[in-house]
């Protein structure tokens, strides 16, 4: 079951609250792309949801829950995590739309680890069309780097050349996540 708590936490100018499930991580990840959530907002355990994605939530079917009872419920399922990550570096973002072409050169210059640029650039290379995104993101921490793409017409990538792609659609804008970690390797 997916469990909300109601925002209360005050940050950068908004409420925010907590999304869990009760029963799985993949539950959990599947509910928060439904509602637009993006993967690397994952905190271990639970996504941070601001009081816009809480009514989204429990339009979804979400159930309102207590902090304490959240908190409870996680514990005793065995998903209750720390996150031991430390947080994504935002080592690039775009104002407004950008040429597609143009993102090789992005990711050549934002992205430190080289193996991490190879796969976006093989990812990129795997798109099946051209179109500009109209924000680009890219997001890095020790082992793992993220390119975050939104676009109102998305090209498919070869999910073969990353190790983590991820579609999610919000407001009629698809965000496309790239995630490629080396921890694995």
């Amino acid at each position: 079951m997916i469990l909300i708590d109601t925002p209360s936490w005050p940050w950068r100018g908004k409420l925010w609250g907590h999304l869990i499930s009760d029963s799985s991580l993949s539950e959990l990840h599947e509910f928060a792309q439904r509602i637009g959530k993006r993967r690397i907002g994952f905190q271990g355990d639970h996504y941070d949801i601001d009081t816009e994605e809480h009514v989204l939530a429990i339009q979804e079917g979400a159930r309102c829950v207590d902090s304490r009872e959240l908190v409870r419920r996680l514990r005793d399922c065995g998903l209750r995590q720390r996150s031991k990550k430390e947080p994504w570096s935002i080592t690039y973002q775009s104002e407004g739309v950008q040429p597609f072409d143009q993102i090789n050169a992005i990711a050549t210059e934002a992205i430190a680890v080289r193996d991490h640029r190879t796969f976006v650039h093989k990812a990129l290379a795997s798109a099946d069309s051209l179109s500009d995104p109209l924000s680009v993101l890219v997001v890095e921490r020790a082992q793992e780097t993220a390119m975050v793409l939104e676009f109102l017409d998305p090209p498919q990538f070869d999910p073969t050349t990353v190790d983590c792609l991820i579609h999610s659609v919000k407001a009629g804008v698809t965000t496309v996540e790239l995630i490629f970690d080396s921890s694995g390797r």
